[in-house]
């Protein structure tokens, strides 16, 4: 890249940082245009657009620093990342797998990257769950845990998914788990008692509900499922 270029080039960065985006694109396509074959000028064409909100354009510019350098790991992030807000979740776990494979051939996997894929994988097993595909979601929400296990809400949404699966063993494990990690997690708590509720532990499920209410005595849902016990012990 020749003096000028480079110039031109810093200069979109800087404009970039200032939040003058429309006017680092003019000076990106400039660059572009005298240099195509640069995948670090597309990437940051892809960022400028994506945060001019023209999502598409992103995408298509860093796919073509992905033509240009097949292992640019920070432009598959960025396309995923783009593919997740678009609700995209196939194609965005399928991006983020080639980053992760790149990322853990050079230096192991990142923690940012493994935080970004273990939610797309919980976004999509969000979507499966919704559907009430519920042995896709338990697919996903595993995928998420091997990705990252510290996140304790994938967790108690595996436990959730379990439980609609009628698997309460398994359950009863994560659910007894996140608590031994936090035991002020009243949502584990009450899923917990529900968990018990649903095998017919009734005295099980009631102790779990009451210490939920009184650690929060405006806990709505261990007030509700008390009031069920209460209509089923009748």
């Amino acid at each position: 890249m020749d003096q000028e270029t480079r110039k031109t080039y810093t200069n979109a960065l800087e404009l970039c940082e200032k939040g003058r985006i429309k006017a680092a694109i003019e000076k990106l396509k400039l660059v572009i245009k005298a240099y195509p074959d640069y995948p670090d000028v597309h990437n940051a064409l892809g960022l400028a657009y994506s945060l001019r909100g023209n999502n598409d354009d992103a995408v298509t510019s860093f796919k073509m620093a992905i033509e240009l350098n097949p292992e640019y790991i920070e432009a598959y992030v960025h396309m995923a990342i783009i593919q997740n807000e678009q609700c995209r979740f196939e194609e965005a776990k399928q991006t983020f797998e080639k980053a992760a494979k790149l990322e853990t051939k050079e230096k192991g996997l990142s923690p940012q990257l493994k935080a970004k894929l273990a939610n797309t994988y919980g976004q999509l097993g969000d979507t499966y769950y919704e559907l009430q595909e519920y042995k896709k979601a338990k697919d996903e929400y595993k995928r998420a845990m091997e990705v990252s296990s510290s996140f304790l809400d994938i967790r108690l949404k595996l436990a959730k998914t379990h439980l609609q699966l009628a698997e309460y063993r398994n359950a009863e494990k994560l659910l007894k788990g996140i608590l031994e990690n936090n035991k002020s997690y009243l949502e584990a708590k009450t899923t917990l008692g529900l968990c018990y509720y649903q095998q017919k532990r009734f005295s099980d499920a009631r102790r779990e509900w009451q210490e939920a209410l009184d650690h929060d005595s405006e806990n709505i849902k261990a007030k509700s499922y008390l009031n069920m016990l209460r209509e089923k012990v009748k």
